[in-house]
């Protein structure tokens, strides 16, 4: 629905549908920082990138990330996956497409992978039937599906939904009363 759609695009890369795939100042300012050691960087990656390193490059990293190797080898994913998702997948691929294979080849907590899984598994109903606060639970576990689980960690999942709720304030998709 809609609403999760929202809800993803404000919490993981709110100009998904204006970049060709990559988001140029958040990429060069997140790896400048990364190889200087600040592994805290923030990320750089926009929906592409992340479904780019879901489906392909996420199985190259075998290297400890804390080693010089595994440092350089990170830097060199990154690049993979910039130019994978430019000149590989948003030229083949519509944004909707991209994001439809993003929100179903994602872990989401339990047992559970994309978003009809998860629905089912935490609210007993199809993603379609998801109310506002329902969808910005799930956009929430993208980051982190153990940690932001509700039934294992209520507060954190609330939190984060409250986050995933002020990031689509903040982008415009909802009211200041919805929020």
């Amino acid at each position: 629905p809609q609403v999760l759609i929202d809800a993803i695009v404000a919490t993981e890369d709110s100009r998904f549908f204006q970049h060709n795939g990559v988001d140029l100042l958040r990429f060069v300012k997140a790896t400048a920082l990364q190889l200087i050691g600040k592994d805290d960087a923030g990320g750089a990656s926009t929906l592409t990138t992340q479904t780019v390193k879901n489906m392909v490059t996420k199985k190259d990293t075998v290297e400890r990330n804390d080693t010089i190797k595994g440092k350089i080898k990170k830097v060199i994913r990154k690049f993979q996956d910039v130019y994978l998702s430019v000149f590989k997948v948003e030229k083949e691929y519509s944004k909707e497409e991209i994001l439809e294979i993003y929100v179903n080849d994602n872990y989401l907590g339990g047992s559970y992978w994309g978003v009809e899984e998860a629905s089912k598994y935490y609210f007993g109903k199809g993603v379609s039937e998801l109310t506002l606060p329902e969808a910005s639970l799930i956009a929430g576990l993208f980051q982190a599906p153990t940690t932001n689980n509700p039934y294992t960690n209520i507060e954190g999942a609330t939190k984060r939904r409250e986050l995933v709720l002020k990031y689509m304030y903040d982008h415009d998709y909802i009211t200041k009363e919805e929020m």
